[in-house]
């Protein structure tokens, strides 16, 4: 069965993307997940721009909570697009 999670972060200029870049890491290779996603608002485009920086992509078919957010894609190394 895949296991599907959501990691949220919310932190200050200069270590989100090690500190995502490590949870990512923690996620996929310590706890086996098979996928992660970041719910963002459509108008925060540094958190877009972070998403992207770290490999994820826009999944168009998937729903974020709010009906409103964005929902970016995260994959295990070797298995992005």
């Amino acid at each position: 069965v895949d296991r599907l999670a959501a990691v949220g972060l919310w932190l200050g200029k200069g270590i989100a993307f090690e500190a995502a870049r490590e949870v990512q890491r923690h996620s996929f290779h310590t706890l086996g997940w098979s996928t992660a996603v970041s719910y963002i608002h459509p108008e925060n485009t540094r958190s877009i721009s972070l998403a992207k920086r770290l490999g994820a992509v826009h999944d168009t078919n998937a729903a974020g909570p709010q009906g409103c957010d964005l929902v970016y894609r995260h994959m295990p190394p070797g298995l992005a697009p």
